[in-house]
């Protein structure tokens, strides 16, 4: 603060006075005016100030009147804090316009200052809401969590960081919003992905099953029409065999009828079942008489 007169009587003294405080400061000139300086202003220098003039002449010290008071006040300058996530169970990545985390999963929102006083608290303000949260500083930062994560989470955020000094409250200037943006969770799709993949695994086998019991009344179907056709005329018997191409020994199931006595009752109590081998019967193709058919022909008799 400088202090100044208009006057002859140079080489006097200017006085700067706080009006309801301790402090008190002189300075003797030589010239017209005198710049005062407090090293380290605090709390207790704020307030209002004026300045006199003491000069001596012939032998007599005047004193001016007091100038108009100055009156300053006493602030405290907070840096911007820093705002910053972290996902504690993963799922945050980011993308073109800040973080991004998948819906359902937890989130820490920091903020965190210079240490320039002890103490204090931070507000975490949020687009989305009316509310403010807070929480006390801790090691000159806060951490603020949210448990799961959903859409209604998603916005800016910005922290701001207050202290009191001296009985009075100050605020810092709010960091730069942090863009926050849910993503969608992926279990679901996942989830769908393994149920429908256990569902062909499980299908494949009975489809399997179906097409190799078809497949085999589709052989036994065919064995015992060849079978049968080969009984009635042996000599298509080169056909049967030579369709499946493996020369395999093909039987045929075939009823008998039941050995009648000479008096026309019957013998047996039943009918009998008899295997004829149709590549023996085939054979017989070339033979002459029946007597070589009855030789090609065995009975299995239960």
């Amino acid at each position: 603060m400088s202090c100044s007169i208009s006057t002859q009587h140079l080489g006097g003294t200017f006085t700067l006075q706080q009006l309801s405080g301790p402090f008190r400061d002189t300075k003797r000139v030589s010239g017209a005016s005198a710049t005062f300086t407090i090293p380290q202003v605090d709390f207790i220098h704020e307030g209002a100030y004026y300045c006199q003039y003491q000069t001596r002449v012939s032998g007599r010290d005047f004193t001016s009147s007091e100038s108009n008071t100055v009156h300053f006040s006493v602030t405290v300058s907070l840096v911007q804090p820093n705002i910053s996530v972290r996902a504690p169970d993963g799922g945050l990545f980011w993308g073109p316009q800040g973080p991004e985390v998948t819906r359902g999963h937890s989130l820490s929102i920091l903020c965190s200052t210079e240490a320039q006083y002890q103490g204090g608290s931070f507000h975490l303000l949020f687009d989305g809401s009316n509310t403010t949260r807070t929480q006390s500083a801790l090691n000159h930062s806060a951490s603020f969590y949210i448990p799961e994560l959903d859409h209604s989470h998603q916005g800016n955020y910005s922290c701001v960081y207050e202290v009191t000094v001296s009985s009075r409250t100050f605020s810092s200037a709010q960091t730069e919003p942090l863009t926050l943006t849910v993503k969608a969770s992926l279990a679901p799709i996942i989830a769908s992905g393994v149920t429908s993949g256990l569902l062909l695994l499980l299908a494949l086998p009975a489809t399997l099953c179906l097409l190799r019991k078809k497949c085999g009344r589709d052989t036994d179907t065919s064995h015992k029409t060849s079978a049968a056709r080969c009984s009635r005329n042996p000599n298509e018997c080169h056909d049967v065999t030579g369709d499946s191409g493996e020369g395999e020994n093909i039987y045929m199931n075939a009823v008998m009828p039941v050995d009648q006595g000479h008096d026309g009752e019957n013998v047996g109590c039943e009918e009998e079942e008899v295997y004829v081998n149709v590549e023996e019967l085939r054979n017989c193709s070339t033979a002459v008489g029946n007597d070589c058919q009855e030789d090609c022909i065995y009975q299995n008799q239960g």
